[in-house]
């Protein structure tokens, strides 16, 4: 049987400020790992692949060691053996972190399925991404359910799923049904720019 993929994003594990901040229902740090790893396990199998777009760990209170140490712990209750890990603001840019991983990057772009679909996957969200115009998708993290979708992006993000992985191949024929213009309006745009709202930088 082909591996299947799977994209997260934003699981703060071991932070218990994220339960809070980002409103998630649960009672702690601890049940917050629990659940969000119940979820990885259920649907992720170990020989699938899982690409997490970053804030693997949150910040620990005792400081980054201590979230070194827990990332490590974490990973080893996950089943799945193949991560690959798109870098967010609160990941590790250790040696031992990083083995932790099938790999690190910190932007990847490929493409999908016989059609061919460009994939672009980030953990900051962008206004602008390559292919935009030509139908290709963006998978992004970081906004935590805050930012409404533009065209074909989306936030991958736990906040936003149900505290679980989305399987890829679902979630890319699901966004291929949204309709993508190209920037028609950006001649009328350009023509419509008023220079004096420039800020007088020289001052």
């Amino acid at each position: 049987m082909a591996e299947r993929v799977w994209i997260t994003a934003d699981t703060h594990f071991g932070e218990p400020e994220a339960v809070a901040m980002f409103g998630r229902p649960f009672a702690d740090a601890a049940a917050m790992d629990d659940a969000l790893l119940e979820g990885i396990n259920a649907s992720v199998k170990r020989d699938d692949v899982l690409i997490h777009l970053g804030d693997f760990c949150g910040p620990h209170a005792d400081g980054k060691k201590a979230q070194l140490s827990h990332a490590c712990a974490v990973r080893k209750r996950i089943r799945c053996k193949k991560i690959r890990l798109v870098r967010g603001n609160h990941d590790g840019r250790s040696e031992r972190f990083y083995q932790l991983f099938e790999s690190i990057n910190d932007l990847l772009s490929w493409r999908s399925g016989e059609d061919r679909l460009r994939v672009n996957a980030s953990h900051w969200p962008m206004r602008l991404w390559r292919g935009q115009f030509k139908g290709a998708v963006l998978l992004h993290a970081h906004a935590h359910g805050g930012l409404p979708m533009l065209g074909r992006s989306v936030d991958v993000g736990v906040d936003c799923w149900q505290w679980k992985p989305i399987e890829l191949d679902p979630l890319l024929k699901w966004m291929t049904r949204i309709e993508c213009n190209a920037p028609d309006g950006w001649p009328r745009l350009q023509r419509d720019r008023n220079p004096a709202a420039l800020p007088d930088l020289a001052s």
